[in-house]
């Protein structure tokens, strides 16, 4: 339902009213809805059932709520069909999870079966001789059709999976289309449905712990360099790179430290991982003696093709190459927050409309990173978003500063105005453009903006503001 309705029948409950019982208080919690979080933490459930079975994986659905096994050859390992599905149940349990399962011949009896037969408090176990029998009562939805072929179906009257396979087969086509005989045969195992399995990804590790202890940078670079090239003759089969590198090492008392490098964009030159180690350790020095050494390869990406001429040199020149070493000698040496990039933000207020993420960050990472107080913005960093066009100012003043505007023009804009010790007369105006936002905003805003030439030829932005009744420059064009 709506969240605004799902609120107003939390007020409005019996149970909200100061005249209930304490013991029916209702505490209700609203959370935005976050698809992609979502089907990650299930492929985390799903690598969790590895235990059981080494074949895994999510339903095909937009918005997968299932995990499925194929336990072919390992119920025996736990006592049979029931004794697998009770062990693999009061596992997810144990973690908060409220689970139905269900073990059945086919992918289509399994799912109807943990939907619409499963109990909340034990597994169901379904023998390949009584399927018929445990789906024929089952709703038309538990055949996993599309809300259309569902919608048809209760128009007739059709609501039970017994009553579609009454009908004669070679009707069901052209009255309801191919997926519904697909499905129904999917179910009792007449037409295969392979399970599309995901596999734990096996961590690129190398590591080297030896009878004696390193003692000097140079001792602890050669070994470095040799794990570093293990791993990356590793990643060259799959033509990647590296974008994250984790070094970890031990003292002989047992006390660990890691170093993280981050990229640009992948990379599978050693030296080049080597030297952004050295800028770590210049930032925390290493310890005295070391014992252990181990490499991570964290994240990984395929590596960019580059165009080449008839004598195997790069057509696109080395600027670009020197553009990226030097965004990751800065990042390793000052930090991956230190050195940001400017993405739009599609928000209406000027001073909102920037964040920054940092060059090494993925995409899925910069998609969801915040964006900081307007406060934190140098007017130097917010002047590269903007292009040098009549719409937007090149440089933007944090925050606004207040001006003294004598008397305004026909069209709205002042004739002149007095900011920064001096009185620049307009000559030329152009807007004005409004900029409001929403009523739900803590602190809502209502401007109309004006770029105006002044006697001297400079352009600046301004803006009059109707709650706080005053004039501002919010911003110079060059």
């Amino acid at each position: 339902m709506p969240l605004a309705e799902a609120q107003a029948l939390v007020e409005t409950s019996p149970s909200t009213s100061h005249r209930s019982p304490p013991h029916l208080d209702l505490e209700v919690h609203f959370e935005l809805h976050d698809p992609v979080a979502d089907q990650a933490c299930l492929r985390g459930i799903a690598q969790a059932c590895e235990y059981f079975s080494p074949l895994y994986g999510l339903e095909e659905a937009d918005s997968p709520e299932c995990v499925l096994l194929d336990v072919t050859g390992c119920t025996h390992l736990f006592g049979g069909d029931y004794g697998l599905a009770t062990g693999l149940v009061t596992q997810l349990r144990a973690q908060g999870l409220h689970v139905r399962g269900s073990v059945a011949p086919t992918i289509g009896a399994a799912w109807a079966v943990a939907h619409f037969l499963a109990r909340s408090t034990e597994p169901t176990v379904v023998a390949a001789e009584r399927l018929p029998q445990a789906l024929n009562p089952l709703p038309a939805a538990a055949l996993r059709l599309s809300h259309k072929t569902l919608n048809r179906l209760g128009e007739l009257g059709l609501q039970t999976v017994g009553q579609l396979r009454a009908l004669p087969r070679s009707t069901l086509p052209s009255r309801f289309g191919p997926e519904l005989l697909k499905r129904l045969d999917q179910a009792f195992g007449d037409e295969t449905e392979l399970l599309v399995t995901q596999s734990t990804p096996i961590p690129l590790v190398a590591q080297w712990a030896g009878e004696w202890s390193l003692t000097t940078q140079e001792a602890v670079q050669l070994i470095v360099q040799e794990l570093l090239e293990e791993l990356l003759n590793r990643l060259k089969p799959k033509r990647s790179g590296v974008r994250q590198l984790l070094c970890g090492i031990r003292e002989p008392g047992g006390r660990t430290h890691e170093f993280c490098v981050d990229c640009v964009i992948p990379t599978d030159v050693a030296k080049h991982l080597l030297e952004m180690l050295a800028l770590q350790w210049e930032r925390r020095l290493l310890p005295e003696e070391i014992v252990f050494v181990r490499l991570e390869a964290t994240l990984t990406d395929r590596m960019q093709v580059r165009q080449r001429d008839l004598f195997g040199h790069a057509l696109d020149g080395d600027d670009q190459r020197e553009v990226v070493a030097l965004l990751d000698r800065l990042s390793n040496r000052l930090g991956t927050q230190a050195v940001v990039r400017t993405r739009l933000v599609p928000d209406a207020q000027p001073e909102l409309a920037v964040a920054y993420d940092a060059w090494t960050q993925t995409e899925y990472q910069s998609s969801s990173a915040k964006v900081r107080p307007a406060e934190t913005l140098t007017p130097s960093t917010i002047g590269l978003l903007f292009p040098t066009t009549l719409a937007r100012p090149t440089h933007l003043l944090t925050p606004p500063q207040e001006i003294e505007v004598s008397i305004a023009g026909p069209e709205g804009a002042p004739l002149s105005f007095y900011w920064d010790r001096y009185e620049h007369r307009v000559i030329r105006s152009w807007g004005p453009e409004r900029i409001e936002t929403g009523w739900w905003r803590d602190a809502p805003i209502a401007r109309d903006y004006f770029r105006v030439e002044t006697q001297t030829g400079h352009h600046f932005w301004l803006f009059h503001q109707f709650h706080a009744e005053g004039w501002f420059v919010h911003g110079t064009f060059d």
